[in-house]
């Protein structure tokens, strides 16, 4: 079974795992002032039916707007078959699972599966150096809505590999045309109306998100939102979490926060100092100019309305007061925008939300004794790899009993490869665990652990700890520690 790090310390009362805040750099929360939150999906977190008004909307722009075949209307939208972490390579129209060392494990072209052979002879590093996978060719899916993306292009690859003469333009120009219409479903009123009419389908309920943020308040906690979406669809989603109906939005849960920050423009917001910051008159959605947040008379400013559009980083640490980006916690779901471009830049404390953590909970719980005959085997084979180094070392080689070991080894091998194969698809039958590439960690796993303070599977879950806990991480442990 899947243990906290409370668990294993042995400190305190048992947490569920799926409610577990999980550290990898030590925080105090009594050093932090400022909590801010992402909203979508961060606080909001959104069913498949939110996936299907982008995707159902960005087909039909394909084909209408964008010349595609009719072909393209009978693609079907499937949530699971892509997972976060992964690159695409948009020029070859590929899929790329790759480790911490950047080595590529698994990749598909489209939806077909590569095999060992094909996957090297494209990724394989050269004498010229690794493979960076940066530059405008490649995408990292560092968010859940890239989901949607992937089963557009995936299945437009599929289409363009059967019928050439159907799609003739490349794969680096498919790509961006679905990255166009998906973004002109999130603009153009083809998503965020369908959602204002109705939240429910579309939004997952979260009662303990709200005592959440109150709890961060009352504790003395400034708190603040930052999110990219705009104040019309920002107070449709806030009303919901708040717990009004369609009929009955009003403005109570701005009480939540003490600044709040739509049409941030997130990257931008964190490393350009001259993004003008708007005041938003919350009863008409139309904006007001300010000169920027003063660096004095903060309370004054804020009296006159704490709901802004655009702005900077520094009107944000002027509006919270701070000294330092140590002092301040963000939580949100996004790898680069929300985590690793707020601590690289600006020195922000930061806590990943990872939605699928549960699903990687519940599979290493269902699969512990595969787990643990993995285990046995590399043990095993470890064992006579030993016993092979004290026959040549010492000059004692017993051609019989060497031959022995090379046919144990490569039973050991198959087996290996049998439960490891298990065990891959025991998670997702292409991609496998999300924390995972072979037996290294992901690449998604190396920056989790390189950029986010803390990570936990909801924001909620943070109204699991006292607003004044210290997080302190799992001790690091290298391979010769493990040998000892």
């Amino acid at each position: 079974m899947v243990k906290t790090q409370s668990d294993v310390v042995g400190a305190g009362t048992q947490v569920d795992a799926h409610d577990a805040v999980l550290c990898n750099r030590e925080i105090n929360l009594r050093q932090i002032d400022a909590i801010g939150f992402d909203m979508d999906f961060t606080l909001a977190q959104y069913e498949t039916a939110f996936d299907l008004l982008a995707f159902e909307g960005a087909k039909e722009k394909l084909v209408t707007e964008m010349g595609y075949p009719e072909a393209v209307r009978d693609f079907k939208y499937d949530a699971d078959t892509f997972t976060r972490g992964l690159i695409i390579d948009k020029a070859a129209g590929n899929f790329l699972k790759i480790d911490r060392h950047k080595y590529v494990r698994v990749a598909s072209h489209g939806h077909k599966v590569l095999s060992s052979e094909d996957r090297k002879a494209i990724y394989r590093p050269s004498f010229e150096g690794t493979l960076e996978f940066k530059g405008s060719n490649f995408v990292k899916m560092d968010t859940l809505f890239h989901v949607v993306d992937a089963s557009l292009f995936a299945q437009l690859v599929d289409l363009k590999d059967s019928d050439p003469a159907a799609v003739t333009k490349d794969f680096a120009t498919m790509y961006k045309d679905v990255r166009a219409c998906v973004d002109l479903c999130h603009r153009d009123g083809t998503i965020k109306d369908l959602v204002a009419q109705d939240p429910k389908p579309y939004i997952k309920e979260d009662p303990n998100l709200i005592p959440m943020l109150r709890a961060y308040k009352n504790a003395g906690k400034k708190v603040f939102l930052l999110t990219n979406s705009y104040w019309e669809y920002t107070n449709v989603v806030m009303n919901f979490l708040w717990g009004n109906d369609v009929e009955n939005r009003d403005l109570d849960w701005i009480d939540l926060f003490d600044v709040v920050i739509c049409g941030a423009t997130k990257p931008h917001f964190l490393t350009d100092p001259y993004l003008n910051l708007f005041r938003v008159r919350t009863e008409d959605g139309t904006l007001e100019n300010t000169d920027g947040a003063p660096e004095t008379g903060v309370d004054e400013f804020l009296a006159k309305g704490k709901v802004f559009q655009g702005g900077n980083f520094r009107d944000l640490h002027r509006m919270l007061e701070l000294s330092s980006g140590e002092r301040l916690l963000y939580v949100g779901d996004h790898m680069y925008s929300d985590v690793l471009r707020t601590k690289r830049s600006l020195g922000w404390r930061t806590c990943l939300i990872i939605p699928e953590l549960e699903h990687e909970i519940d599979t290493l719980n269902g699969n512990e004794e595969l787990i643990d005959n993995i285990a046995r085997l590399r043990r095993e084979q470890y064992e006579k790899d030993l016993r092979v180094d004290d026959m040549v070392t010492h000059g004692d080689v017993d051609e019989e009993a060497l031959s022995a070991l090379d046919e144990a080894q490569a039973k050991i091998k198959e087996e290996l490869r049998a439960a490891n194969e298990a065990y891959h698809h025991a998670f997702h039958p292409t991609w496998g665990q999300l924390f995972k590439a072979g037996y290294q960690d992901s690449q998604f796993s190396k920056q989790v652990q390189t950029y986010a303070c803390l990570y936990t599977g909801k924001a909620s879950n943070l109204g699991h700890v006292a607003p004044l806990r210290h997080f302190r991480p799992a001790m690091d442990r290298m391979p010769h520690e493990l040998e000892t």
